[in-house]
C-alpha cells in the first residue's frame, strides 16, 4: 500500500487500498461510489491515480452539488437519481463502493438490484454497513453528550414511521447479518469475502493523534484488524444483529460481492 486514504475509517481505507492494488495494471477502471456524500477523499485519490474513473452518486441533491464542486476538473462524473435508475442503463462499473449507506436505505432490495445492474461482469461490489447509530450510550460524567445521544435514540424509534409517511431520507435501521446475507443472495450476488472493521478503541485513539501520525497509525490499524478477522473471528452469542464476536467491538461490516455466474 503506497498511500492510504480515508484515515479514521479503517473500512474505507482497506477497501480503497484493495481497489488501488487491483487496478495498478488496469488503467481506465471505473468505480461507482454508491452514496458518495460530499466526495470524501476522492479529490486526492483521483489526483494521485489519473487512470481511475469515478462515477459518484448521492440521493441528496445538496451533497451531489457539494461533491461536484470538490471534484471539479477531476476525472469524475456526478450522476443524479434519474440517470442511476434509467431503464436498461448500465454504468458497467468495475468496482462499486457503498460505505455506511445500507443502514439508511428504506428499500434495500431495490438498492441491491440497482447495484447489480450497474456492476460489470467480473466486477466487485464492496457493501459496507455500520452499527454506530444504534449504540447510543449515556455516560454519567458526560452530560454534554446526552442531548445528541437521546436524539439518536428517538430517531431510531421513529425512523420507520417517518419513512412510511414519505421521509425516507430520515430512515435508519440496524442491518442484521443473516438478513443482509439472504438479501444479497436473492439479488444474485455471491459473497467473495467479508470483514469487520473500525475497532472502537482504535477509532477513538485516532481522533487524539496529530495529522502527521494518521497514516502510520492507519497502517497499524489495518494490520491489526486483518489479523483479528483472519485468526480470531468466531461465532458467539446473538448480539446487536450478529453472532460474530468481532461485531461487538468492530461495528462495521463489509461484504465483498460479485455477480453469480
Amino acid at each position: 500500500m503506497d498511500r492510504l486514504y480515508w484515515h479514521g475509517n479503517a473500512a474505507k481505507t482497506r477497501v480503497l487500498a484493495d481497489i488501488l492494488t487491483k487496478i495498478a495494471d488496469r488503467p481506465g477502471a471505473v468505480v461507482l461510489d454508491y452514496g458518495c456524500g460530499d466526495g470524501g477523499d476522492w479529490p486526492s485519490i483521483l489526483a494521485d491515480n489519473p487512470g481511475l474513473e469515478l462515477i459518484a452518486y448521492d440521493p441528496s441533491s445538496r451533497r451531489r452539488a457539494r461533491a461536484s464542486e470538490r471534484l471539479t476538473e477531476r476525472h469524475a462524473r456526478i450522476i443524479d437519481t434519474d440517470e442511476l435508475l434509467s431503464d436498461g442503463a448500465s454504468l458497467r462499473a468495475d468496482f462499486i463502493v457503498s460505505f455506511s449507506v445500507f443502514e439508511h436505505v428504506y428499500d434495500r432490495y431495490s438498492y441491491l438490484r440497482t447495484a447489480q445492474r450497474h456492476l460489470s461482469d467480473g466486477g466487485l461490489f464492496y457493501l459496507n454497513y455500520d452499527d454506530g447509530h444504534f449504540r447510543a450510550a449515556l455516560e454519567l460524567d458526560r452530560l454534554q453528550d446526552w442531548p445528541a445521544q437521546l436524539r439518536t435514540v428517538l430517531h431510531n424509534r421513529l425512523a420507520r414511521l417517518l419513512a412510511q409517511v414519505g421521509r425516507v431520507d430520515l430512515y435508519q435501521q440496524r442491518v442484521p447479518r443473516l438478513i443482509a446475507d439472504e438479501m444479497v443472495n436473492q439479488c444474485d450476488f455471491e459473497i467473495v469475502d467479508e470483514f469487520y472493521s473500525n475497532l472502537t478503541c482504535f477509532k477513538e485513539l485516532h481522533k487524539t493523534l496529530p495529522n502527521e501520525l494518521h497514516e502510520e497509525f492507519s497502517r497499524l490499524w489495518i494490520e491489526v484488524e486483518e489479523r483479528l478477522n483472519r485468526r480470531f473471528r468466531v461465532e458467539g452469542n446473538f448480539e446487536r444483529g450478529d453472532t460474530r464476536n468481532l461485531w461487538d467491538v468492530m461495528p462495521s461490516r463489509t461484504l465483498v460481492l460479485k455477480l453469480r455466474t
